[in-house]
């Protein structure tokens, strides 16, 4: 099982979606992603979380740590 602690939403490109029912879908596709992974509901949360990264709303903990020692 992935590690939800590695992700985190993307609120910057969340918040720049027009549609307000958009946004908050994606919020609690989130919310309902974290829960899921909490209950040890893997494949509910596993669907939620390849949702949310193939849109590219997850942003990867790792990622944005060597961003910042290669900048």
């Amino acid at each position: 099982m992935f590690k939800v602690d590695n992700y985190y939403l993307d609120v910057d490109k969340v918040s720049k979606l027009e549609d307000k029912e958009e946004r908050q879908r994606i919020h609690n596709y989130y919310m309902d992603m974290l829960h899921s992974a909490h209950d040890n509901r893997d494949g509910v949360a596993k669907s939620l979380f390849h949702t949310l990264y193939n849109n590219e709303y997850l942003k990867e903990v790792r990622d944005e740590k060597i961003d910042k020692i290669l900048s």
